[in-house]
């Protein structure tokens, strides 16, 4: 490259910075809104697990065997019990109004049942509107229960003289569990869920900040000034114009890797190198974006609608809460559009399996083959950055001749 290309490109940086650094909007949508998430996402769910859960009992019976099935309940972290109903009706309607997440409920004759070997049943009711909090509420209800279950028939044994000691654990649990979580061992659904979320609300950002400071360019009507400034190139305008952007977001991103695997020690059996390699490909996948969506459109509102539209999409197709291989085949093929895809891949690859780095780079290859878009848009681009003024000196003139 030239030193008058680096020039050029220089002076468009310089430029650009200046405008950065003068409309308050370009840090309030970049570095304060990234940094609020990091906070936001990283503190809230820094305990792991939701705990605490509201849940609701209706107990029916009012036994000694359920008063000690709602004691166990009371003593589990991850829930708790903040209503005791005389009727379900009236817990229902607290579930309806979104007070409680879950409803016990123990009917009458639960403790006759079940010393006379009737097996009665404990019915549960969760609201799945809540995902996480459904799920959560149903499995530790159902723990407590299987629990419950094997304490009575433990008791039941020995109150016949069956067995006693070691001999009961065989007759409870005749198939011993031993489950082993790959990865994630405390199943934190920080790391669960930060370690693609965040990305993805910068891949949000980049691809409007993208967008926006190219359309607000054209929508001023300083795309000559633009130009002149780049000494009438666009590629170097161009090129000036998104390498602060590149540093910022490549530097808020650096900084989301720095905070998940080195301050909150997030699982990293790999190499956090690579997945700082992984993160500039992904800034500069989705900078490549959005120049080919404003360069399709031209209009800068029209831009930002599939912007917003593509970005948001892309949380569906990173694979990461429901699988891309569950999905229809012809939903599949839309997973392959986005970097986010291939950045999940790497890091369940890197962060999590801590596999060589051989399969990873097909996915690295992938993103780098976003930063062809741009050439596929670069004349139609050009065009539009060009001949924008000259079209809005001609519409002008013209307006004011039939005025």
């Amino acid at each position: 490259m030239s030193n008058s290309i680096i020039q050029q490109i220089t002076n468009v940086t310089r430029r650009e910075w200046k405008r950065i650094l003068s409309h308050p909007i370009y840090l309030l949508t970049s570095v304060i809104a990234m940094l609020f998430c990091y906070l936001f996402f990283l503190t809230l769910m820094s305990e792991g697990l939701p705990e605490q859960l509201p849940i609701g009992i209706v107990d029916g019976d009012n036994s000694s065997l359920s008063r000690m099935l709602e004691q166990n309940i009371k003593a589990s972290p991850q829930v708790e019990v903040v209503g005791k109903y005389a009727t379900f009706t009236e817990a229902r309607k607290d579930m309806q109004k979104g007070r409680i997440y879950a409803i016990i409920d123990i009917a009458s004759g639960f403790q006759a049942d079940l010393l006379a070997s009737r097996q009665p049943a404990i019915a549960y009711y969760v609201n799945d509107v809540y995902l996480v909090a459904g799920s959560l509420s149903y499995k530790d209800l159902t723990y407590i229960s299987e629990l419950m279950s094997a304490f009575i028939q433990v008791e039941s044994l020995q109150a016949r003289g069956v067995v006693g000691g070691e001999n009961l654990l065989p007759i409870v649990q005749p198939i011993a569990i031993d489950t082993h979580q790959i990865a994630n061992p405390q199943a934190n659904y920080n790391v669960y869920l930060s370690n693609v979320l965040l990305p993805g609300v910068l891949q949000l950002l980049v691809i409007m900040f993208t967008i926006y400071s190219i359309g607000v360019e054209i929508k001023q009507n300083t795309t000559r000034e633009w130009l002149s400034t780049g000494n009438g190139s666009v590629l170097a305008s161009l090129t000036g114009k998104l390498l602060p952007h590149t540093l910022l977001f490549t530097v808020l991103g650096l900084m989301g890797v720095f905070l998940l695997y080195k301050v909150m020690n997030f699982p990293m059996n790999g190499s956090i190198v690579w997945m700082s390699l992984a993160m500039f490909l992904f800034v500069l996948a989705h900078q490549s974006i959005g120049i080919f969506i404003i360069g399709v459109f031209g209009r800068m509102r029209d831009a930002i609608s599939l912007g917003v539209f593509y970005g948001l999409l892309s949380f569906t197709f990173a694979g990461f809460t429901f699988p891309i291989e569950a999905m229809p085949r012809g939903a599949q093929i839309f997973s392959w559009f986005f970097p986010i895809r291939y950045y999940f891949k790497i890091y369940v690859n890197e962060a999590l399996n801590g596999a060589d780095i051989r399969y990873s780079l097909i996915y690295f290859a992938a993103m780098a083959a976003f930063l062809i878009l741009p050439f596929l848009v670069y004349t139609r681009l050009t065009k539009t950055i060009e001949h924008h003024d000259s079209e809005e000196i001609r519409n002008n003139t013209l307006n004011e001749q039939l005025q």
